[in-house]
Parts: C-alpha cells; structure tokens; sequence
C-alpha cells in the first residue's frame, strides 16, 4: 500500500503543478478548508481511476493528465475569451456537439487532435501490459473499497455545510479569474458549482431591481411598434480609432438619437446569453450571484417582470426573431416564459440567403421590414442576428480569407440592415422606436488591441422625437438600456 498512497500524494502535488492558472502551487495560498476540499475531489477522481483498473500509478497519471487537459482548456479559453473555465461550461458541451462550428469544436476533428487521442488510447494499453493490477486475491471484498470512498466524498459534497462554506468563500458578485487565481482551477470549478446549486432565487438584490424597472405606458399611447435588435459582435471600431469600415446609418441615427453611446456587456468573445438575459430583464450580472455565468441555466425565477412580459401588459405583441436554431441555449423553452408570443426561429429561414456561414444581415432587415409594415396592432419586436458570428479567417468569405476584413464586411452589413429597419419605422404611421445594441466584442483572436473588450455600441431612437442637436454620447449598461427603453415607451 505504500506505492498507494506515494503514487497518490504524487499525483496530488503534481495535478496542484499543472493548474497553470494559478501558476504552479499558488493554490496552496487558498484558505485551508478550500485546499482540504481541492484533496478531497482529488481523492475522488483518484478511487473512481483506482476502482476501475486497481493500478495507482495508472490512476495517478490520468488524474494528473485530466487536470493538465482542464488546465490547457482554460488557458486556451482565456486567450480567446479573456476569462477561464467556469462550471457552468459544462451546459454548453451539448450545443458545442450540435453546433461545433459556433464553439471552434472542429479543431477536435482535425488530424493532430486525433493523433493525440490516439496516442493516449495506445499508452492506456502498454500502461496496463507494464503496471500489474495490486488487487489482492484474498481480500475480494476490498474491491468495495475504492467505490465507497467515492460515494462517501459525493454526499459529503453535497452536503449543507459543504454548500454553506463554499457560498460563503466564493467571490459575489461572481468573478471566475479572482476565484481561480485564489484557489486554482479545480478548487474554483467545485466551490462554485456547489454555491450555485444551492442559492436562493431569485435574489434580493435581484426583485429589488425587478421591482424598480419602469413600466410602458399603455401601448395604444405610445409608437406603434418597437424594435430592439442585439446585433452579433457589433463594434464600431472606427470609432476607436482602428480600420474599420463607415457606418452611414449608424452615423445619421446618432445624429438623432435619443441616446447613444458605448454599451457595457458582461462578456466579451462569447455568452451571447448573458447580454440577452441582461436587456430582456433589466437585470445587471451583480444582481445575480454565479447565476451571472449563465442565467438561462436559472432563467425562471427571474422572468416575472422581464421587458416582453412588461410590453406585453402594456397591449403589445412580442415577438423574438432569430434565424438560428429554435433549441440553442434552450429558447425554444425559455422564449415563451420571457413573455414572447410569437418565436421565429431557424425554421422560418430554411433556404435564405447567407453571407458566410450564417443567415445574412439582410434577410433578417426583410422579416423585420415585413413585420413591421404588416402590425395590426402594437408591437415589440426583439431580433438576434447571426452573420457576424465567428470565427473569422480563411474560407468563410470568398471575398476575402483576412478575418479583420471578413468583420468588416459584416460591419457593413449590419450597417444597412439597421438603416432599412429605422426607415420602415420612420414610415409607420404611428411612428416607432428602435434599440439596437452589441451583444459582446469579437474574441481575442481578433481586433485583440481593443481598448475595452467589454463595451459595444448601442443607439436608442424615436422616430417621432428627432433630436434638434446631436445627443452626447453617454456609456450605459446594457440592462441600462433596457430600463432607458422602458423609459422612452
């Protein structure tokens, strides 16, 4: 047993190594029951690889291993998304499965990738030819052994004081890279994934803000039909000085914008869902504890005065647009429960057009046209678009394989799609109101020099109250504008 339990303390010190963020054995800095809770999952992993072959050093390296994968996973993220794993990445595996391309999962397909897999399938084989099993013959019932202390550590996991000590250690609001860098990654991942499942929702923090959002007045009062459109990755990085395409459109509904200005986003690179989340319920990520990391794995509680749900009390139709797949981030389940009455969804654009990958900025300027020139009634509609997805680079446009100016052709077309939907409203009898924002910047593979990765550009327009002078440009957060919106309506 000494081989045990040395290939063990091995394994534990050299998985703490391998957490390159924080760098090597920082995590020993973490309070003493966050380490103690860091070996106890280690041990866990270690009797769960032990039980399935009975060769420590066998087990020992692959928990060393898995930990160095975890590790590389989040350095890679980090250098694309600007933030580490966090457990709620767990959620996204099956839409990165359904749609690889959206998540840079192809890569895994491709010849090194499988290479690597193969050898490690290879050395699991030489492995046990060389490593005999230690299972002793005359001890049968010790086979048992290694299960239990798995069982036994997953209840003491889930129990309340376990939760209890973790929400009361864990960084709120919610911040992934303080967490990792005060006790690493594997310790991160457990005590925030335990905090999570046992918070209370919604918060206080959370009805408080709720409760304080400002109701529309009644929809017969107000414009005929508003329009709020989260445009993919939408950066005018003209305007940080950086070579980017004009933006006339943009540019003459600043000039009579009711506001305008950069827009503050809880990501950058990616989560879509958080930006969505923010301005369909006013609600700041602050106000939402780790539920912050992905709100529409929690979405429920949150929803009783979303702002469709508020439109909707006012009198008018809702309606959310986007041309993409009705399952991704489950809205097909969540659209409803928003307060949205109608979803068009991917299905309703089989056959349209692209530009790139994606359905174009074009075709979704022809259904907003179409449903705004075909209101009977009071409307609100909420559009998503897709074009300017990543990721950028070779291939994706025949026009260019330069992904700087691939996103820059997107720009322009998103440019134009924002003009035609701001002249539709302009022609309403009845007027109407545009809000368009960004949901997020590009990942850090592109334009990575941005000075702010984590503001967009939004623009809040009435076409009923052209400005006599330009607004000044003012910087909101984008559950700010949601209330702003509320506010002009």
């Amino acid at each position: 047993m000494t081989g045990l339990a040395l290939a063990f303390a091995l394994s534990f010190a050299a998985s703490l190594a391998v957490e390159t963020m924080p760098p090597s054995l920082r995590a020993f800095r973490a309070p003493p029951k966050a380490l103690l809770l860091r070996l106890a999952v280690h041990l866990a992993l270690f009797a769960a690889l032990f039980a399935l072959s009975w060769r420590p050093w066998h087990a020992a390296f692959v928990v060393t291993v898995t930990t160095g994968l975890f590790a590389a996973g989040s350095n890679v993220k980090q250098g694309i998304l600007g933030e580490p794993l966090i457990f709620t990445d767990a959620a996204l595996v099956r839409h990165a499965i359904r749609h690889p391309r959206l998540y840079y999962a192809e890569r895994l397909a491709r010849p090194p990738a499988l290479a690597a897999l193969a050898t490690l399938l290879v050395a699991t084989v030489l492995w046990f030819a060389i490593e005999p099993s230690i299972l002793p013959r005359d001890a049968p019932t010790l086979v048992l052994a290694p299960p239990a202390i798995v069982l036994g550590l997953w209840a003491a996991l889930g129990s309340a004081p376990v939760a209890a000590f973790a929400r009361s250690v864990v960084a709120d609001p919610a911040d992934a890279d303080g967490d990792v860098r005060r006790f690493g990654l594997v310790a991160a991942l457990v005590l925030h994934w335990l905090a999570w499942r046992s918070a209370t929702r919604p918060s206080e923090a959370a009805m408080a803000a709720a409760a304080a959002l400002p109701a529309p007045r009644p929809a017969a009062e107000g414009p005929r039909v508003v329009v709020a459109i989260q445009c993919e990755s939408f950066v005018d990085i003209a305007a940080r000085g950086f070579d980017g395409p004009p933006l006339p459109a943009l540019d003459r509904l600043r000039a009579e914008a009711l506001a305008w200005g950069r827009c503050r986003v809880p990501a950058e690179g990616a989560y879509t869902m958080r930006s969505e989340f923010a301005f369909l319920t006013g609600l700041a990520p602050e106000a939402l504890g780790l539920d912050a990391f992905d709100p529409y794995l929690t979405a429920e509680p949150y929803l009783a005065r979303s702002l469709p749900a508020l439109f909707a009390a006012s009198g008018r139709a809702t309606t959310f647009l986007h041309p993409y797949d009705r399952r991704f981030f489950d809205r097909h389940l969540l659209v409803p429960k928003f307060g949205f009455g109608r979803f068009v969804h991917g299905e309703a654009f089989a056959g349209a057009a692209r530009f790139g990958p994606y359905v174009a900025d074009s075709v979704v300027a022809d259904a907003l046209v179409a449903e705004i020139k075909a209101a009977l009634r009071p409307a609100f509609l909420f559009a998503v678009t897709i074009e300017n997805h990543g990721p950028w680079g070779p291939g994706r446009l025949p026009q260019t394989d330069d992904a700087a100016a691939q996103y820059a052709l997107h720009l322009a077309n998103a440019d134009r799609m924002i003009g035609r939907v701001a002249e539709a409203l302009r022609a309403l009898p009845g007027g109407g109101v545009l809000c368009l924002y960004g949901d997020h910047a590009p990942g850090l593979t592109l334009h990575r020099e941005l000075p702010d990765r984590r503001a967009t550009d939004y623009l809040l327009w009435d076409s009923r109250k052209v400005a006599d002078s330009p607004a000044a440009p003012e910087t909101l957060d984008v559950s700010d504008l949601a209330r702003r919106l509320l506010a002009a309506v």
